[in-house]
């Protein structure tokens, strides 16, 4: 893309084409109002184009010559509703990534061997109510997979409680980060620890 060869800090005017072999099986099964998703994937990727952090303190695009990414993305979903004023709607997503440079047989930089998410939303009447949560397994820093520099696994709770007026206005309140989790998705840079939001919504 553009951002890649001419983001300025970052861009590489020298970057090589990233060329991939892929394949991908997607699998859906459904019983009961469950349904589950399965899909395996391989990915050959020759030049794979990074943005990586420098010593400089921005982050640059660099290619990585071989790469070999494979893994399994899941998702388990079920809904249901219970007269006219009750409905439920369960998901949770599960994904195993391992992704290597093959020149080092280390795992590529954040990106997590495990990853799973879930979403819980309860509608009564023109109340709702929905919680998330999210679980990241260790994520390596450094091309060494060093663990004393790694981000340690950590799970982020949030909740959000809204209310649609006169059909086309809502108003909700979300509670984030309930659990007080001291996380980072990027080294050194900490997200915040519980905060709290208020949104209004008008559809024309």
């Amino acid at each position: 893309s553009f951002n890649d060869l001419y983001w300025n800090p970052g861009g590489n005017i020298n970057l090589k084409s990233e060329t991939s072999v892929q394949a991908d099986m997607n699998h859906e099964f459904s019983v009961a109002g469950f349904t589950l998703s399965l899909t395996p994937y391989y990915m050959k990727i020759d030049n794979m184009i990074r943005w990586l952090p420098t010593e400089m303190g921005y982050w640059a695009t660099f290619n990585t010559d071989k790469v070999e990414s494979y893994g399994l993305e899941s998702q388990l979903s079920y809904q249901k509703s219970f007269n006219e004023n009750h409905s439920v709607k369960l998901i949770a997503g599960y994904i195993y990534t391992k992704s290597v440079d093959l020149e080092t047989q280390k795992q590529l930089m954040y990106v997590p061997l495990h990853k799973f998410s879930s979403n819980v939303d309860y509608q009564y009447k023109f109340l709702s109510f929905y919680a998330q949560g999210m679980f990241n397994g260790l994520t390596y820093t450094t091309s060494d997979e060093s663990r004393k520099y790694a981000i340690y696994p950590y799970f982020v709770m949030n909740a959000g409680l809204s209310a649609t007026f006169i059909k086309n206005y809502t108003l909700g309140l979300k509670v984030n980060n309930i659990t007080d989790t001291v996380y980072d998705t990027t080294a050194y840079y900490p997200l915040p620890k519980r905060n709290y939001s208020i949104n209004a919504t008008i559809n024309f």
